[in-house]
């Protein structure tokens, strides 16, 4: 049995592709900001790397979408008319859809910037924002694609950051997986434990190298066929040994510098990625701007 699956039947790719076109669309549409996810015969909407809504396919044609309460409650969307059930849990509205009350009603765009709304009043960590900076700042790369998020299978017990495919040589099909360790310069686990980790899930993938290889081959076509990659221009792909793993470093320039260096002379063949916008950068960017 694969520790992993985080793909749909055919079936639900189908069912998808014409209940939710106009939510793909969206998302394509926002520059990044907004992603689905694929998982286990279910996808995730994130906005800026936090949980917006779970999608769930229901035996009978419906559909469950869960989304917390205190990005639900008290907008247009929290409406019958565009429902057909809903269920208030702890923390979660469950709302369930149907052909009367279709998808593309309830998640139609003003209600997603709603949502949206809503979650930027949560302070979320600064590792998610950097972490949502680094997917943005890669889209549309043949060399590398990041192709999926907050990874767990049925023996990992805590996630991995960033998956990405890394192309073996150019124009090429064939890539190898990139664990990315995301990690923000103030944070004191760049001295020892993120190498600790990011050496974990190497090794993890490793061991499991088949069910990872058959699983994001697979994940890789069906966002294609979404519509949710449109590049690399490939209908398939071919994943190779070896599992690389880098550390992705950012923010807090002197602080990472010093906990880099402690990493770097406990682990010298670990392999660190540190980003360093300088001012000088900025400030013809500015010139730029207001030439």
């Amino acid at each position: 049995m694969s520790v992993i699956n985080r793909t749909l039947s055919d079936t639900n790719i189908r069912r998808f592709l014409v209940d939710f076109k106009n939510l793909i669309s969206i998302v394509n549409n926002s520059q990044g900001e907004l992603d689905i996810a694929i998982r286990d015969e279910y996808l995730n909407v994130y906005y800026k790397g936090n949980s917006l809504a779970k999608i769930s396919f229901k035996a009978d044609g419906r559909y469950q979408v869960e989304i917390h309460i205190k990005f639900f409650e008290g907008t247009d969307a929290d409406d019958p008319v565009f429902y057909a059930e809903k269920t208030l849990g702890k923390d979660y509205a469950y709302l369930t859809l149907d052909s009367d009350k279709p998808p593309k009603r309830f998640l139609q765009k003003r209600h997603i910037n709603q949502f949206c709304s809503r979650i930027k009043k949560v302070n979320y960590g600064e590792e998610i924002v950097f972490e949502q900076a680094l997917i943005t700042d890669n889209l549309g790369r043949d060399d590398i694609i990041i192709i999926d998020r907050q990874i767990r299978d049925t023996v990992l017990t805590r996630r991995l950051d960033l998956l990405a495919l890394k192309q073996v040589t150019s124009h090429s099909n064939q890539y190898c997986f990139q664990v990315l360790e995301v990690k923000l310069g103030n944070n004191r686990e760049l001295e020892k434990d993120v190498a600790i980790q990011l050496d974990t899930y190497v090794k993890h993938i490793e061991s499991h190298f088949d069910d990872y290889k058959v699983c994001y081959e697979k994940q890789f076509q069906q966002k294609r066929e979404l519509g949710l990659l449109d590049t690399p221009d490939l209908s398939s792909i071919d994943i190779l040994k070896p599992v690389e793993g880098i550390v992705v470093v950012g923010g807090y320039s002197k602080l990472a510098s010093r906990h880099i260096a402690i990493l770097q002379s406990s682990f010298p063949e670990l392999l660190i990625k540190k980003f360093e916008p300088k001012l000088s950068d900025t400030l013809m960017l500015l010139s730029h701007e207001h030439a």
